[in-house]
């Protein structure tokens, strides 16, 4: 009880500030977009390598993030956000069990990856709704109840991060969010980090020969590198959020695209089921005009434009309001 209670004492004397808590987490939120739209570009320009990209593109980033975020908490006891901050896990017992690594994981891979399959279908069914497609059918009833079910939640849990922010800058609370609370682990500065022997600075010295050459120097190259990696990130999201401040007068020379010879056979017509539009809505990644029923089952099967193929996903597509 005794030590347990020095270890408390010492883990909320060595405790991140509030700056730090949300650094990390604004790292952690970035890298999923930041890959998203590099997927986007090698599945939109090279469709016949990498359109599965596309397709099974949260898939594939659940397994990269996996790898990343495992090797981060089997040798640093932290995220990668959190390791680029000099911080780490704590418990009141000190270090990570096998099982809190295992818990780390499942709320860093797993339920991230669930959250962003529900926010799919939620956004979907937000555009179903706005369209007035919810029926009254036990279907149309389930949806909206999901809908207003994630939106009291979504706001509830706003509120508690809230409070649990205030609360730690307070003093009054050990766990930075709620779910730091919810597996019983908090966040401390970690100080291993300064011994650990650096590649990238050896090398500079010219001090490292194949002899030196070490697993300890190697993962610490490969870790300075995914570090150099993840500020460069945060410097173009700064970047592209000063570059909308731009001059409205300054209009980008855009080259005009290239005639489609195949738009004439669906003048004023689905390409689908090759009627008159119910519900005009554009796909932006073509410019197709499709009935609104018509484009969305078809990407929720397929996830490609049906007339050019390019790579495309249910909320790519536009209402749009002809008279």
């Amino acid at each position: 009880m005794a030590e347990n209670a020095a270890n408390f004492t010492s883990t909320f004397q060595n405790r991140p500030s509030i700056f730090e808590v949300i650094a990390q987490k604004s790292l952690n939120d970035t890298v999923y977009p930041a890959l998203q739209k590099v997927a986007l570009v090698l599945a939109t320009n090279l469709p016949q390598k990498f359109s599965w990209l596309n397709n099974y593109f949260d898939e594939t980033f659940l397994v990269l993030n996996g790898c990343l975020q495992y090797y981060y908490l089997s040798y640093h006891d932290a995220s990668f956000a959190e390791n680029f901050y000099g911080l780490k896990r704590v418990t009141n017992d000190g270090t990570l069990t096998k099982k809190n690594r295992e818990i780390s994981l499942i709320f860093l891979i797993i339920i991230p990856y669930l959250k962003r399959k529900l926010e799919e279908k939620i956004a979907l069914i937000r555009i179903e709704e706005a369209e007035c497609n919810l029926s009254n059918s036990l279907e149309g009833r389930l949806k909206k109840s999901l809908l207003y079910s994630y939106s009291t939640l979504e706001l509830v849990w706003g509120l508690l991060s809230i409070q649990n922010y205030v609360r730690y800058m307070a003093k009054s609370t050990e766990y930075p969010t709620p779910i730091f609370k919810l597996i019983n682990m908090q966040l401390a500065y970690n100080t291993e980090l300064l011994d650990e022997p650096g590649f990238w600075t050896a090398l500079s010295k010219g001090d490292l020969s194949w002899s030196q050459l070490s697993f300890g120097l190697i993962r610490n190259a490969v870790a300075t590198s995914l570090q150099v990696g993840a500020f460069f990130l945060q410097f173009l999201q700064t970047w592209n959020a000063q570059k909308s401040n731009h001059n409205m007068t300054d209009l980008p020379n855009i080259k005009s695209p290239l005639i489609d010879t195949k738009s004439v056979a669906y003048r004023e017509k689905c390409p689908l089921c090759l009627k008159p539009w119910i519900i005009p809505t554009v796909l932006q990644v073509s410019g197709y005009i499709f009935c609104f029923r018509c484009i969305l089952r078809f990407l929720n099967e397929n996830q490609r434009c049906p007339v050019t193929n390019l790579p495309a996903k249910p909320l790519d597509i536009v209402r749009l309001y002809i008279g």
